[in-house]
């Protein structure tokens, strides 16, 4: 019997654009999905992928796109933590209007058009390959599996980093970024039926940048425990797969997260990454 392979695309930022450039690699090489599960921008370029959307002409159009003008974010993180400190303590002063009923954040609107045009305006009923975004519920700290409604509306919820983008109103619940709690998705392939797992990492990894500043410091922490979450959860998809997964990591490590001027190295990265890997992931199709 044929292995079912799931994909699991993780978050990153401008970094996973990279699974863009992944799944077109893996497009060209006919190796068949089953299944896909995304976090944070994993879900939104894994959406695309399940509607049947063709991948190219999202590269040329994520090329033409100034990313960070669109969303209105900086490619400096020392310029974007003292945003959300701005916020922050304007939201303290005057009161928070995401929790308001029927409050359309302006930030949102910036991610629902982006990812409206990503997905085709079209819902999970839509989809050709079963698909599941992952969120996390920013007041119980619950993992959230999101599999109906509109596609866009779900990823935007997984890819509303806290603090930049405000909480999504999903069915009574306040989501935010998936990758907080599932940064690599790959209980969910698992759960969707997936015998055979491929995952693209394309996450911040600890060590790959120097430590020179408190900011610095805290952002390392989090780097950290990120990773030993994920290598748990790695551990525990092995186990229950018999063995059977291929972990990617594209070498976007360099691409600061909201680095969108770097789309194109990104997607290139991707694409690299899966012909070096691409004996390993034959011989997985193969069982």
């Amino acid at each position: 019997m044929e292995p079912r392979i799931g994909l699991a695309l993780g978050g990153g930022g401008a970094r996973a654009l990279a699974h863009l450039g992944a799944l077109i690699a893996l497009e060209e090489a006919q190796i068949p999905i089953c299944c896909i599960a995304g976090s944070s921008m994993g879900a939104a370029i894994g959406a695309s992928k399940a509607i049947g959307a063709d991948l190219k002409k999202i590269e040329s159009l994520l090329g033409c796109l100034d990313l960070n003008d669109l969303l209105q974010v900086s490619d400096s993180t020392l310029r974007e933590v003292q945003r959300v400190l701005g916020r922050g303590v304007m939201e303290y002063v005057r009161g928070s209007t995401w929790r308001e009923e029927d409050a359309k954040p302006q930030d949102l609107a910036r991610l629902y058009e982006l990812f409206s045009l990503l997905t085709a305006n079209k819902s999970f009923d839509d989809v050709l390959t079963p698909f599941a975004v992952i969120a996390t519920d920013v007041e119980t700290g619950e993992r959230v599996t999101l599999d109906r409604g509109k596609l866009y509306h779900a990823v935007t919820a997984s890819a509303a980093v806290p603090g930049v983008f405000s909480p999504v109103a999903w069915e009574g619940r306040f989501l935010v970024d998936g990758g907080i709690v599932e940064k690599l998705p790959v209980t969910a392939v698992i759960e969707m039926g997936a015998t055979a797992i491929i995952a693209v990492d394309a996450g911040a990894q600890p060590g790959r940048r120097a430590v020179e500043t408190r900011l610095d410091a805290l952002l390392q922490t989090q780097r950290t425990t990120s990773q030993h979450l994920t290598q748990h959860q790695l551990e525990r998809a092995r186990e229950r797969v018999g063995g059977r997964i291929i972990v990617i990591r594209p070498e976007v490590a360099w691409i600061t997260m909201f680095g969108f001027e770097h789309t194109e190295e990104a997607i290139q990265a991707g694409k690299d990454s899966i012909q070096a890997h691409l004996d390993q992931i034959r011989e997985l199709v193969e069982g």
